[in-house]
């Protein structure tokens, strides 16, 4: 039986069921990932230590992650270190794109980006809810304005949202001042689709002009890794991607750059699911917008 384990490796199961685990696991869960190179060889009673929690309290969190057994769970963690080289950096290494360090040479900052980002896609397409992907396509067809809100790296998924539906006939609206964000927020009606894009969940002005966007009755969704989140509670409908934040080892200068990846995805498979419903008018429509771009090119 193939499991999330055996497609994406312990460390990326922990890393998804973080945010969905009580106080005690989360705890533990947050501890293995910052040092997983010396997880793998500790006993569960040392665990249980560090952790300040009990032995029994180790073995719910192994079963809470849909690991056989402890001793399965440190054969996981060294095998994840071992096939994608992801071990604890040295003390003097600070982590400036997920897990490079200034000790990396360009072969390994090559292979780093490209196995993060293909995990980060393929475990965002594991968390799809392919139902709540319908529901998104009909609410779009039954919109008359698509309005997005995001900050930062979030932006290009909007960016590229907005493009993308335009280019079949929807009408968008995005602006990157987040003033005009708000604002535009409380023009929308029960006829147009909000989407809030934020890794966290957690950006107060995205989460707001989600709110107010609710407030006038337009369908909200949120694209975020943490169903648990502020932006995940305000929407009436949440696509989850991949949570990228906690970087195997510790680096106190982790900047998460891969949900862009994960948040890209899903824009793209929302285009690609609306327009495959309305093959005849997509077509029709790119063929237009097509007549307008091609000026734009040298032949």
């Amino acid at each position: 039986m193939t499991t999330q384990l055996d497609r994406t490796g312990v460390l990326n199961t922990i890393r998804q069921a973080q945010s969905q685990l009580n106080p005690a696991l989360k705890r533990i869960a947050g501890h293995v990932l910052k040092h997983p190179d010396i997880v793998k060889t500790q006993s569960i009673k040392d665990l249980a230590e560090v952790c300040e929690v009990s032995e029994s309290t180790i073995t719910r969190f192994v079963r809470a992650i849909d690991v056989p057994s402890y001793q399965q769970l440190k054969i996981g963690i060294a095998e994840a270190l071992s096939t994608h080289g992801q071990g604890a950096p040295a003390p003097h290494d600070a982590f400036v794109y997920d897990d490079i360090s200034a000790s990396d040479t360009n072969a390994q900052i090559v292979k780093k980006i490209l196995f993060r980002n293909i995990s980060a896609l393929e475990d965002t397409a594991q968390r799809l809810d392919l139902k709540l992907l319908d529901k998104v396509a009909t609410a779009i067809d039954r919109s008359d304005t698509l309005a997005f809100f995001a900050m930062g790296s979030s932006t290009l998924a909007a960016e590229n949202a907005v493009m993308r539906f335009m280019r079949v006939g929807k009408r968008c609206l995005f602006y990157k001042d987040q003033g005009v964000q708000q604002i535009s927020a409380t023009t929308l009606a029960k006829s147009s689709i909000a989407f809030a894009i934020s890794n966290s969940g957690r950006t107060i002005p995205v989460v707001e002009a989600l709110r107010a966007a609710r407030a006038r009755g337009a369908v909200t969704v949120a694209i975020t890794s943490y169903p648990d989140s502020p932006l995940a509670q305000t929407a009436s409908i949440t696509l989850l991607t991949n949570t990228t934040e906690a970087a195997v080892g510790n680096a106190p200068y982790h900047e998460a750059m891969l949900s862009k990846m994960a948040q890209l995805l899903v824009t793209d498979v929302m285009y690609s699911r609306f327009a495959v419903k309305h093959v005849g008018k997509s077509i029709a429509a790119l063929k237009d917008t097509n007549a307008v771009t091609e000026g734009s090119r040298y032949k």
